[in-house]
């Protein structure tokens, strides 16, 4: 037999093998679907039912449909995916509204997670959106030697309704900027340098450099205004420092930033400044923990 021959046989047989495959697979023997339910899914799969109920609850609000959907579930896959879930959410500044109905699922699950308080404890806007019981203000002072003069805006600052805590940290420093994203608060949190040991200077042992303040990190800081709130932890940028972390400010609104606990404030009536040039600026602020 030629090669051309055995080259003729082999497609036939490959062609005439494809055909009764289709045959088989589509006319004799079909794939048959079939329905099942959402504890039946992969672990995988059922985490994304969970997140696409919870996405739904704070789509329409309807807790009775939410609690439906997740029926049948088990409890551990439903707490561990929900919370996960805020999380999250939490540590990538999803919008106040989103996080307060995911958290308001959460509770009615009995599911409870350090981001949850915040959302929960802190009350709806009002219809005026000013909130009536007063915080203290933080002094204002100068980061660097030559300090920037901005325009402030001339609207009253609303007050936000929380029974104030005291707090070990305090702002050492507070400067606006009109450097880099415009729109941001940067804060720095940091332990003051130790002091400087007694030691008296010798050819052979010559004064120490003195140390500088030391970065805190994991430190959770916490952004509250009229209807809403929002979290951050430093040390998720550490190429900034170890003990930095931002949030971005809307014009018009006035803020109060706490740190650890959502009623601990160490300054409040924060708003955005304004550069010479009359575009949006920053806030850095420095935060001691004594």
């Amino acid at each position: 037999m030629t090669f051309r021959a055995r080259f003729l046989a082999l497609s036939l047989g490959m062609a005439l093998g494809l055909a009764l495959g289709l045959v088989y697979a589509w006319l004799i023997d079909p794939v048959q679907l079939y329905n099942t339910t959402p504890p039946l899914l992969r672990s995988d799969y059922r985490h994304e039912w969970i997140r696409l109920a919870a996405l739904g609850y704070v789509a329409d609000g309807d807790m009775d449909r939410a609690l439906a959907r997740l029926k049948g579930l088990r409890g551990q896959d439903v707490q561990d995916a929900l919370a996960a879930m805020i999380e999250a959410y939490a540590a990538h500044g999803q919008p106040a509204p989103t996080m307060r109905r995911l958290s308001q699922l959460a509770q009615r699950l009995g599911i409870y997670t350090p981001a949850m308080r915040v959302y929960l404890e802190t009350p709806e806007a009002s219809p005026g959106g000013i909130l009536p019981t007063p915080m203290p203000t933080a002094p204002v002072l100068p980061i660097s030697p030559t300090p920037l003069i901005l325009t402030p805006t001339a609207t009253a600052a609303p007050f936000l309704a929380m029974t104030p805590a005291p707090s070990p940290y305090r702002v050492v420093a507070q400067n606006p900027a009109c450097e880099g994203t415009p729109g941001q608060l940067r804060v720095w949190v940091q332990a003051p340098p130790p002091p400087e040991p007694t030691v008296t200077p010798s050819p052979r042992r010559p004064t120490p450099t003195p140390a500088g303040p030391r970065p805190l990190e994991g430190v959770v800081l916490w952004l509250l205004w009229a209807d809403g709130a929002d979290r951050a932890v430093t040390g998720l940028r550490p190429w900034v420092s170890p003990g930095y972390a931002d949030f971005t400010l809307q014009p018009g609104v006035f803020y109060a930033l706490s740190v650890d606990e959502p009623n601990a404030p160490v300054i409040s009536g924060l708003t955005l400044p304004l550069c010479p040039d009359g575009a949006q600026g920053s806030w850095e602020i420095v935060i001691e923990k004594p």
